[in-house]
Parts: structure tokens; C-alpha cells; sequence
């Protein structure tokens, strides 16, 4: 009687087809086992499922012979050693056997011991959370290697470089920019190339340097420096008093030294567009306690010549020369060239200044010059001459000065032009300029 109820129990339960197939709880069976759950929905309570064989980590490291897929559930791993077949039972859970190992069946990537591959775009949603990062390493952290690379030991960063030596290192080849700081219209960069470096703007814009949160210094998209203005008018325009420790060179070129002068020269304008020019001037200057220099007036003179005795042409005219207290001394200070072209032997050619004045002061002449006979004769050097005028009356002055021819000897001289302030060695090179000073003091 057991035995046919035995029998009729498993007819029940499974059901065999022809092909095999072994069902339970099904009469159609659609795989090799196919379980079916007596109560696949609803609110009852009875359990449904398949139950897993359940060992613990030895049990499973002391199989032998398993076949390749078979599955446990390893539920202690307290027992047995990650070595051997075991070596990735390190965990509860269920494992399949790989025919060498027991591998987890579900075995996601962990950054944290194993490398992974990234298989589509991913973001991070922090939300209110932070995510920070901690490291002791040189290179802790690092994107492509030294793209960007974070030393968490000495804590610098470094882009394009694995080695930062300073809290910001930027590293580039030859010939390339490095930091750019842009509002999307202006570009303030660094760049490294040809043995020099270099930092401003890309873009049409000025730039500017600050202290203490003010602009101290500009440097115009034109090039021009101005310090104390951040809108100089001139390639260097300073606002404020200048302190000179050193020479102060003039003339020269963009790639040439100007001149510094020598001691005792005066620096003379030659106008707008003409760097000036070191002049000496050999005026006695009085002695302390006689004298106090009270104004200094400088001015260029004009180019002309003559062939006519006696008449007077006009090197300069030197307006508003102001004298306002007695017993003073005026100094006229004037440095002209004469020449005279091809002066035959035996031949010379004298001449002289004047110096004419309005409210008070005289006209005054100079002795005879003479131009010795020399062949060519371009005398190619300026020579000073003076006029002192003391204890003039107390004005604001207009004064000319003049050149003339007055006397010649010898036959051919008569129609020989003399030619003042400009050295010629031709009619048409000039190239000497001649300068006036005019010095005011008071006692």
C-alpha cells in the first residue's frame, strides 16, 4: 500500500515527458527542470522557491571533482582560507564553480581593490552630500597621468606635470600658453617660448597692475606705460614725483643704447618727435652764497646764412624771460657752427652776434670772429659764446639774438655766403643744431 502511494505521489509531483524534461508542480514541463510555485500569486503565506545547497568556506575548499556551474551558497566564512579554490570566497553568498574556482554569481567591479572599465557617460548626483578625497601619495590623484595630477603629500597640483614643485605647477612645451583667465572677451595669459616669458592680454585690452586693491600701473593694448595714471598719454607717462639712482640715457634706437651724457651737460629739447639732446655748456656757474639759480629758459636757433656785411639775421627770439628781484645776473648761453664753403687761401671771413632787448635792455655786440682760411673750412664742432647782462631792471623780457657778417679780406670773399648755426660739408647736409640757455639769478 506504501508503495503505490509512493508511486501515485510522485506521478503527481513530477511529470516526465518523452523528451526528458521533469517538471514539478507542472504537467509541461518547458526546460530540463522547470519548477513551477504552487501558489504563484496571492496572500498566502507558504514558501515558495528553490533552496540552494548551504555550506560553509571550508566545506566548499574541501570539494573535489565539482563539476563545472555547479551552485552553493556559502553562508560562513569563518571557516576555511581565501586560498586554493576558495580564493574569492570572501564574502557571504552564492558562488558558482568555474572549473578552477568558486567565483561570486554576482561579481560587480570595486574600484577600491580591482580597475574597471567605464562603458558609458555616468554622473554623480551629490545632492547635499560632499565627496572628498584623502591620500598621502605624491600623485594621489591623477587624470591621464599628468594632465592633472593632485600631490597629497606636499599638497601641490599639477597640470601637465606629475611633479609639481609649487602649490600651482603648469607645465608646457616650448612655444605654448599655459594659465588664460577670460570673461569670454578678454584673455589674460602666460606664455613660454624662446627663451623668455611672458604675461598680458591676447585681446585688444589694457593691462593693469594693482596694490592694495588699486590700480598702480597700466600697460595700454597701444603699448604705452603709464605709472600712477591708468591712462598715459606718452610710451612712458608717469604721475608723480621720478627718482633717478643711475644715468639717464636719451636718443639711441629699439635695439641701441642712447646717450647718457657727460658730467656737466645740460639736456636740451629738440621739440616734438626728436629725443632730446645732451648739450654741453660752459657757463660759470657762481659760487654758493653769491648767487641763487632762479629760472632756466632753453630754446633751439634757427638755421641761416648771409653774404651781405653788416646784416643782421635772427638766430632766435626768446619771449617771457622773467627777472623779478634785484641784483640779479642774466646769463645768455648760445652754442653755434659757422662755415663758410671753400675759402681760398689768403681769404677770411669775421662776424659777430647781437643781443637786442625791450623795457630796459641795451643792445649789446660781440667782439669780431674770424673763420680762417682753410681750404674747405666746414667747422664741424659748436662753439659757445655768452652774454651777461647784470642788474637789469625788474620785467618780463623779449630778446633777440643775431648773427652777421661784417668784414672780409681778399678778393673772392666778397660773394662768399657765411653760414650760422648748421656744419655743412655740402649746401644740403646739415647736421649740426645750435641751442641758446638763458640763465636768471639773484644774489
Amino acid at each position: 500500500m506504501k508503495k503505490k502511494l509512493l508511486l501515485t505521489g510522485l506521478l503527481t509531483i513530477f511529470s516526465l515527458v518523452a523528451k526528458s524534461q521533469m517538471g514539478i508542480n507542472t504537467a509541461s514541463p518547458t526546460a530540463t527542470l522547470d519548477v513551477t510555485a504552487k501558489n504563484s500569486t496571492g496572500t498566502g503565506s507558504a514558501v515558495e522557491g528553490i533552496l540552494i545547497p548551504r555550506v560553509d568556506r571550508q566545506k566548499a575548499q574541501s570539494m573535489t571533482g565539482v563539476p563545472v556551474s555547479t551552485l552553493i551558497y556559502v553562508n560562513n566564512i569563518t571557516t576555511g582560507t581565501t586560498t586554493g579554490t576558495a580564493v574569492n570566497i570572501d564574502a557571504v553568498g552564492y558562488y558558482y564553480y568555474s572549473g578552477t574556482e568558486w567565483t561570486k554569481l554576482n561579481n560587480p567591479v570595486n574600484i577600491y581593490n580591482a580597475d574597471g572599465t567605464l562603458t558609458g557617460n555616468r554622473t554623480v548626483t551629490q545632492g547635499t552630500n560632499t565627496l572628498a578625497f584623502t591620500g598621502t601619495q605624491t600623485n594621489a590623484f591623477s587624470v591621464d597621468g599628468s594632465t592633472l595630477s593632485v600631490d597629497a603629500a606636499n599638497d601641490r597640483v599639477g597640470l601637465g606635470t606629475a611633479t609639481p614643485d609649487t602649490k600651482l605647477t603648469i607645465s608646457t612645451p616650448d612655444n605654448s600658453f599655459g594659465l588664460n583667465h577670460t570673461n569670454g572677451t578678454i584673455n589674460l595669459k602666460t606664455y613660454i617660448g624662446s627663451g623668455v616669458a611672458s604675461l598680458g592680454t591676447t585681446t585688444a585690452n589694457d593691462l593693469r597692475f594693482m596694490t592694495n586693491n588699486t590700480q598702480k600701473m597700466s600697460i595700454t593694448s597701444t603699448g604705452d606705460v603709464g605709472i600712477g595714471t591708468v591712462t598715459p598719454q606718452k610710451k612712458l607717462h608717469v604721475s608723480g614725483s621720478l627718482q633717478l639712482d643711475n644715468d639717464l640715457n636719451v636718443g639711441g634706437t629699439a635695439t641701441t643704447a642712447g646717450s647718457p651724457g657727460t658730467n656737466g651737460q645740460f639736456l636740451i629739447s629738440k621739440g616734438p618727435g626728436i629725443a632730446p639732446q645732451w648739450t654741453s655748456v660752459s657757463i660759470p656757474i657762481p659760487a654758493p652764497g653769491t648767487y641763487n639759480l632762479r629760472g632756466v629758459y632753453n630754446f633751439d636757433l634757427n638755421d641761416v646764412f648771409t653774404n651781405t656785411n653788416g646784416n643782421y639775421l635772427t638766430l632766435g627770439s626768446f619771449n617771457n624771460i622773467k627777472v623779478d628781484t634785484g641784483n640779479n645776473l642774466v646769463v645768455i648761453e648760445f652754442q653755434t657752427s659757422t662755415s663758410v664753403l671753400t675759402l681760398n687761401s689768403g681769404e677770411t671771413m669775421s662776424y659777430r652776434y647781437r643781443l637786442s632787448g625791450n623795457n630796459g635792455i641795451s643792445t649789446l655786440q660781440s667782439p669780431f670772429f674770424y673763420i680762417l682760411p682753410s681750404g674747405f673750412n666746414p667747422m664741424n664742432n659748436l662753439t659757445s659764446y655768452k652774454f651777461y647782462l647784470k642788474d637789469v631792471p625788474l620785467n618780463t623780457y623779449n630778446l633777440t639774438l643775431e648773427a652777421s657778417r661784417q668784414n672780409t679780406q681778399g678778393a673772392a670773399t666778397a660773394s662768399k655766403y657765411i653760414h650760422f648755426n648748421r656744419t655743412y660739408s655740402d649746401p644740403t647736409n646739415f647736421i649740426t643744431d645750435g641751442k641758446a640757455i638763458i640763465y636768471v639769478y639773484e644774489l
